[in-house]
């Protein structure tokens, strides 16, 4: 990477890979909007199934190289090089292919602020494959494991508290996890109202206690 105060120049090959996530924005330093770029892994996934319909965040995904085949809540889209994909954030959508997807987002109307997932991130990568198949106890045992590395890493209190509600445990644990995410970075406070993951509790009184 070629350093300036005011710019800076890098190539997806020169940045330390997490996996198949090349982590675009912590290596730039970027605090503005999320970025990061996507190879496939040895199933062929590029982009893990899921939604943002938490983060209310919207994304848009950019072949890069190669080609690669998108479902969009149920429909399909072949992209080759060049292809944009926007994906508003409640819809369902995955990738698959043998290419580059590099990913942008952010949400509409509100200043965007970052999480830095550092060592974290093989943990958080871990969960989000089995938060996408619906494994939602083993996504949870992989934020526990990341938990003991860095106990107070904000993204993975949240995550415990929502792949524990996902998974049935809705003791008091989970809700201290969740109050202890919102003490670390405020914004979840508002995401985790609009947060489908917490459906199952968001008339438990607990719940608003810990958004407190």
């Amino acid at each position: 990477m070629d350093d300036n105060p005011k710019w800076q120049v890098a190539r997806l090959d020169d940045i330390e890979r997490r996996g198949r996530a090349i982590p675009v924005r912590e290596h730039l330093g970027i605090h503005a909007f999320g970025i990061n770029a996507y190879t496939p892994g040895e199933d062929g996934t590029l982009i893990s199934e899921h939604d943002e319909s938490g983060s209310g965040n919207e994304e848009l995904y950019i072949v890069l190289d190669g080609k690669a085949t998108f479902e969009v809540d149920g429909e399909t889209v072949d992209a080759t090089a060049g292809t944009l994909v926007f994906v508003r954030p409640d819809a369902r959508r995955k990738a698959t292919g043998d290419g580059t997807v590099l990913a942008l987002g952010a949400t509409p109307g509100e200043a965007y602020q970052a999480i830095d997932w550092g060592e974290a991130w093989s943990f958080h990568s871990d969960s989000l494959i089995a938060y996408g198949e619906q494994r939602y106890a083993e996504a949870l045992e992989a934020v526990r494991g990341g938990l003991e590395q860095v106990p107070d890493h904000p993204g993975l209190q949240y995550n415990y508290a929502c792949f524990a509600t996902l998974a049935g445990d809705t003791g008091d644990e989970t809700f201290a996890h969740l109050q202890r995410s919102v003490e670390l970075f405020p914004p979840f406070r508002e995401q985790a109202r609009r947060d489908d993951d917490f459906a199952a509790v968001h008339d438990d009184p607990r719940f608003e206690e810990a958004l407190r």
